[in-house]
């Protein structure tokens, strides 16, 4: 890349009428997201995602630009994804992730067909975010609304990157005629306004009927003192929705293939025996797997799993809100600001040799007397797969302690 190629992590690129300066190595990532938090606080807005695709259900929180609504939508998803709130998913974690199991031993005849684990997985994050948003939840791996949501909702993700869309910052081009990137927006939107609309009009009808199950929406519906408009409603249960599935699935899928490798099974046998150092009743780790992160090794594999395989490689663009002194040059107020969590998370500089490599083992410190694995004392910020500093991830808890649970299921199954 240009970064090893030059020696310079942070350079400046022009896209059409708009310019970027990219962050690539992990130090500087972090410098710039954490010491510079409070200036890169915001979010550009992009034609195509936020003019076209967004402009009937609101922004993500993730996306949205910084201002009084963003704080306000941050706050109530923060009040719902944070620790002390996860005792009140329990019994969603338990049924989700023993579905996994049990579908995945029924499905493939107990392990003499071969089978596909990803769409049980998907189907694992995105009932998870569908009963955290709306409460309800679908049982089919292969439903119709479910993979419909799929569907729309990794489509839309490809539409939403920085580096997409010439029309973001060539504007003539939103002009053209048979532009099949604004015709292809306005379906998927009108698409997604269709199912989300469903949803939340569901929600809606149990709770005039007095039917409704906890969820965020019905708290937020019944509470009128979070002063939260509709549209801020729907874009906090999007958020949630295009979020869990996303990010969840491709890192246990990615976690559970890096771990079928002839190196992986060496790092299984050994979280194996961490869980039954831990639990010496397997019916126990099965128990406890959603209450407590416990064992060191699988608390290694879930952070390595999402450092290694890095979700969106290209992190959701900052826009700097005032103007950021950097290595005596400045950065403009109002400048676009890419960070490469990929290159940052794989930085060879930070993580050693084995950066690029599937390596569990790096989060953790190992006794000499006996096979005892305890965690590295936590210094900081670890990966940039959840995002950092101002704008990081509302759902990182809640995404740890979902991978967490299933890989304790799974492997103490398999």
């Amino acid at each position: 890349g240009w970064w090893r190629r030059y020696g310079q992590s942070v350079f400046q690129i022009r896209l059409g009428n708009t310019r970027a300066v990219v962050v690539n190595s992990f130090d500087d990532a972090k410098r710039m997201l954490i010491g510079h938090q409070s200036a890169v606080i915001d979010r550009p807005t992009l034609y195509t995602f936020h003019g076209v695709i967004s402009s009937t259900q609101g922004f993500t929180i993730g996306s949205s630009p910084w201002d009084t609504s963003c704080k306000n939508k941050r706050k109530a998803a923060g009040a719902a994804l944070g620790r002390p709130a996860l005792r009140g998913y329990f019994d969603m974690f338990d049924l989700e992730s023993y579905c996994i199991v049990r579908d995945l031993h029924r499905d493939s005849t107990a392990g003499a067909t071969e089978i596909s684990v990803r769409p049980y997985i998907q189907r694992y994050a995105l009932n998870t975010t569908l009963a955290l948003c709306y409460g309800i939840r679908m049982d089919s791996v292969y439903d119709e609304m479910l993979r419909e949501i799929l569907h729309v909702g990794s489509a839309i993700s490809l539409l939403r990157s920085a580096s997409e869309n010439y029309q973001d910052y060539i504007p003539i081009m939103r002009y053209f005629p048979n532009n099949e990137k604004i015709r292809r927006s306005m379906e998927l939107r009108d698409r997604r306004d269709k199912y989300l609309n469903f949803l939340l009009n569901k929600v809606r009808e149990k709770i005039r009927n007095g039917t409704d199950k906890p969820c965020i929406s019905a708290a937020i519906l019944k509470d009128e003192e979070t002063k939260l408009s509709g549209v801020e409603v729907s874009s906090i249960c999007l958020s949630l929705v295009s979020g869990g599935f996303e990010t969840i699935p491709g890192t246990l899928t990615s976690c559970i293939g890096s771990l079928a490798t002839m190196e992986g099974q060496i790092f299984q046998e050994k979280a194996y025996e961490d869980i039954k150092r831990y639990y010496p009743d397997t019916k126990e780790a099965w128990r406890e797997s959603f209450q407590e992160e416990r064992v060191p090794y699988v608390n290694a594999i879930v952070k390595e799993a999402a450092r290694y395989y890095t979700v969106s490689a290209m992190s959701l663009p900052r826009k700097t809100v005032s103007e950021v002194a950097w290595d005596g040059a400045k950065i403009p107020a109002k400048t676009m600001v890419l960070i490469n969590a990929q290159a940052a998370n794989h930085d060879v500089d930070h993580f050693g040799p084995s950066g690029a490599l599937f390596h569990p083992e790096r989060w953790l410190e190992e006794s000499t007397s006996a096979n005892l694995w305890t965690e590295k004392p936590s210094t900081g910020i670890q990966h940039f797969s959840f995002g950092a500093g101002s704008r990081a991830c509302s759902g990182q808890v809640i995404a740890s302690r979902l991978l967490y649970t299933a890989l304790i299921r799974i492997l103490s199954c398999y």
